[in-house]
């Protein structure tokens, strides 16, 4: 009971550092858009190997990326991680540099019936907004406008899965997994447009809060075959799959739009011509459809390769220059252990890993995509193990860019610093001895 306790102690103290932080983790003008940035799914190990992981599973850590892997969890796991995002953006005449320190997730995973039935509970970012930056341009009537935008928030996800595996025959094994998440959170956008080359004119102030808090579902299978070679070594071949649903969630929104006279700094309020609190409405998110298959030759290697499908496109925003698209995203990671049992070389029982991804557009501004891609490695550290734990740290690096410095658009270059801490061991043992 004592250790049950302490595991939760740490997740709610971890819990109040993911919210406390849930304000201040980008600054990216393109987390204006929709629910702002969306962040990565992937866990301790997945991190370093691109966010690859919907066909992999294992017996002593979680994998977020595909419910159907938490079947396999044979010890009671938590894990926790933090990441340093540095970002640095340009226009290409201008630099400016970003620097967010946040909690990447935390969970608890543990078996119900070990080999059969297993399940996940945590938190984690699902999205966040967080940009101020302005535009001006010269109309042929009214001289220079100019456009402030500021924003701050997202959304966070606590989760909850399950998964169930089943024997095919005496070299596979089949897991089905469901999650139930929900989402809450506030997104506060504010926009100001100033007349600056007639400056007795009614300028435009709009604000906009939207607190959002409703359920979302996903499913996951996953199958796995092993096989010997001529040496009797151990290759495990699988083929994973995810679907989410697409949602509408429940939102309310308080909006103000008035007119001022003055500057950004300082001015006057001349009228409210719109003011609504608490509107009935509606955050939509799309369903979207996984698949991954890797290979791993057991305690040595593991090859990985993941495909999603969202279908943003079927989302409208009330933009004129800007719109969703349905996008694909590709990712494969690699994970090496020189020798695992090695005892007396810590370097040898070391995971190594490295990851490559990209994803299409699913933001389209002017006429121009926004795609992304990033490059990853990192370590799994092992520490110092019993026979009912396998403690590790996971250490991983993302290098990637977002955008492009053309078109009035800004290209964002990042620097993703991952640290992870896995802790397990097993629950509920009946001793023999006092």
């Amino acid at each position: 009971m004592q250790k049950i306790s302490s595991y939760i102690f740490i997740l709610l103290i971890a819990f109040s550092s993911l919210e406390a932080n849930a304000q201040a983790t980008t600054n990216s003008p393109y987390s204006r858009y929709g629910v702002g940035i969306l962040r990565p799914e992937s866990t301790n190990q997945n991190f370093a190997l691109a966010g690859t992981g919907i066909a992999t599973r294992s017996f002593n850590s979680i994998n977020l990326l595909n419910p159907a892997s938490f079947s396999e969890l044979g010890i009671t796991t938590f894990e926790v991680a933090a990441t340093n995002n540095s970002l640095r953006m340009t226009d290409g005449k201008q630099n400016q540099y970003q620097n967010h320190p946040h909690i990447s997730y935390i969970a608890l995973g543990f078996p119900i019936i070990k080999n059969k039935w297993g399940m996940a509970f945590g938190a984690k970012p699902y999205s966040n907004v967080g940009y101020d930056y302005s535009t001006i341009t010269i109309d042929p009537n009214a001289g220079g406008v100019s456009y402030y935008y500021k924003g701050e928030g997202g959304l966070t996800n606590l989760f909850f899965g399950n998964a169930l595996k089943f024997k095919v025959d005496s070299t596979s094994m089949i897991s089905f997994g469901h999650q139930l998440s929900f989402l809450f959170g506030n997104i506060f956008n504010d926009r100001k447009v100033i007349l600056s080359g007639l400056p007795s004119a009614l300028n435009f102030w709009s604000t906009e809060n939207t607190h959002t808090a409703d359920f979302t579902n996903s499913f996951g299978v996953y199958y796995q075959k092993h096989f010997f070679n001529s040496k009797k070594e151990r290759y495990v071949l699988s083929f994973g799959a995810t679907y989410a649903l697409a949602s509408e969630l429940k939102s309310k929104k308080t909006e103000t739009i008035r007119t001022f006279i003055g500057n950004i700094d300082f001015g006057s309020i001349m009228d409210t011509i719109i003011y609504s609190e608490d509107a009935p409405t509606t955050t939509q998110l799309p369903s979207s459809v996984g698949g991954g298959v890797s290979l791993e030759k057991e305690n040595k290697w593991l090859i990985a390769l993941d495909v999603k499908s969202t279908n943003w496109g079927n989302i409208k925003l009330n933009e004129t220059i800007t719109n969703y698209k349905n996008n694909l995203s590709i990712s494969s990671g690699f994970e090496l252990i020189p020798k695992y049992d090695a005892f007396n070389s810590y370097f040898k029982r070391v995971k190594y890993r490295l990851g490559v991804r990209y994803s299409t557009a699913y933001l389209s501004i002017n006429n121009q995509d926004i795609s992304e891609y990033g490059i990853t490695f990192g370590l799994g550290l092992p520490l110092k193990r019993t026979d009912t734990s396998v403690p590790s740290i996971n250490l991983g690096v993302e290098y990637g860019n977002r955008g492009i410095a053309s078109n009035g658009l800004i290209k964002e270059t990042f620097v993703n610093l991952n640290f992870g801490l896995t802790i397990n061991d097993r629950w509920f043992i009946k001793r023999k001895y006092d």
